[in-house]
């Protein structure tokens, strides 16, 4: 059977595929008839699936966590494709290999090794402190950190999600930290930000968990937080470098403790040093910016699908300019072409210019009123 892709999938569509199963729950209708509903997903995103018929039969067969094999039919309700799913069977996992799982598990784009060399060679060319050269050292040597640097997300779903996605967003802190420590030479300590970068989800590795090809929360990560786990690991890293500055742990701590920037987005105490401040904005941006690439990145269409987690929808710039300007070009050729043949113009007969294509009759225009029209409060993970 060939892979169909979620990203291929159109409305209307046969689809026979096989799809890992992210989430699973059996429910009952208004008419009080039981339905299976399930998160379905590949490398390329997600796409809600519906079991309406033999409920008892494929309830027992399979869960959260399976590579199973379908055969449906796509549908859109509310706005939103969906599979109404019709025979399923569970992949057996003999059948199941590296390759096959790499069409599911979505990874960085880049590579991780690669990544980690440049990770490894800023720390050293940048980092001056001696107890915090000793500090990122025990991270270093420590393989169950390098392991899971390397392999985990930075979150569950909402910013780099995906394998390798740890490492590149605390890569990409790094450059941003070292080039910001520069520019406020005179006011930052940039060993102090380094590392507190280097360190601020290091509670991530113990909040999450991979179970069955999913990222979940562990127990811990539920009742505690990456940001209490954190400060207790690097807490115990510390105790072991003789002599560690109290002062110096104190800062570490704060700023790992106060790099979500506020009490209701679960930081503990707000940002009172400039390098947790830099700390809290440079983890919110390369939050924030990476979800807007992973929006921009899925479509060809200037604007984004609404988004929950920043609760607006998205204009990707390149492709909204890119348009217009061709509009322009189009409509200065043909203005230069009707002066010629001596006809008016066509704006000058119409009474009217160019549109855009995707402006409404009434003159509203949903992708201009996001601000109005949300009611949705985001209360989730944030960076």
């Amino acid at each position: 059977m060939e892979k169909i892709l979620v990203s291929d999938i159109k409305e209307n569509q046969k689809v026979e595929s096989i799809f890992l199963v992210k989430s699973k729950s059996y429910a009952t209708g208004k008419t009080g008839k039981p339905y299976i509903y399930l998160k379905l997903s590949d490398k390329t995103g997600e796409i809600k699936g519906y079991i309406w018929d033999n409920i008892e039969k494929y309830n027992e067969l399979f869960d959260a966590g399976d590579l199973i094999k379908i055969k449906s039919k796509s549908n859109i309700f509310q706005n939103e494709l969906q599979l109404s799913i019709s025979e399923l069977e569970k992949l057996d996992g003999a059948c199941i290999d590296d390759n096959l799982l790499r069409l599911f598990l979505k990874s960085t784009k880049y590579d991780i090794e690669t990544m980690f060399s440049e990770l490894s060679n800023l720390l050293s060319e940048t980092l001056t402190d001696e107890y915090i050269i000793q500090l990122t050292e025990k991270f270093l040597n420590d393989e169950n950190y390098i392991k899971k640097l390397k392999t985990m997300p930075a979150a569950k779903s909402i910013h780099h999600g995906y394998i390798g996605g740890l490492l590149e967003h605390t890569l990409s802190m790094l450059n941003i930290g070292l080039f910001l420590s520069k520019h406020y030479e005179k006011y930052v300590n940039k060993d102090i930000l380094i590392a507190s970068i280097l360190l601020h989800d290091v509670g991530k590795m113990e909040e999450l968990s991979n179970k069955n090809n999913i990222t979940e929360y562990s127990d811990d990560g539920k009742l505690l937080g990456h940001i209490v786990l954190g400060a207790n690991i690097i807490d115990k890293k510390i105790d072991e470098i003789q002599g560690f500055p109290k002062n110096l742990r104190t800062l570490l701590l704060h700023g790992v403790i106060s790099h979500h920037g506020e009490l209701e987005f679960g930081s503990p105490k707000r940002p009172k040093t400039v390098e947790a401040l830099l700390l809290h904005f440079i983890d919110n941006m390369d939050a924030k910016i990476n979800q807007f690439i992973d929006l921009a990145e899925s479509q060809n269409t200037p604007w984004s699908p609404y988004s929950k987690q920043l609760d607006r929808y998205l204009l990707n710039s390149k492709i909204f300019y890119s348009q217009k300007l061709k509009e322009t070009e189009r409509h200065a050729r043909s203005k230069a072409m009707s002066s010629l043949k001596g006809y008016p113009d066509a704006e000058e007969e119409n009474g009217a210019g160019y549109k855009d294509i995707n402006e409404k009759k009434d003159g509203n225009n949903d992708a201009g009123n996001d601000d109005n029209n949300s009611n949705e409060v985001f209360t989730g993970e944030l960076f």
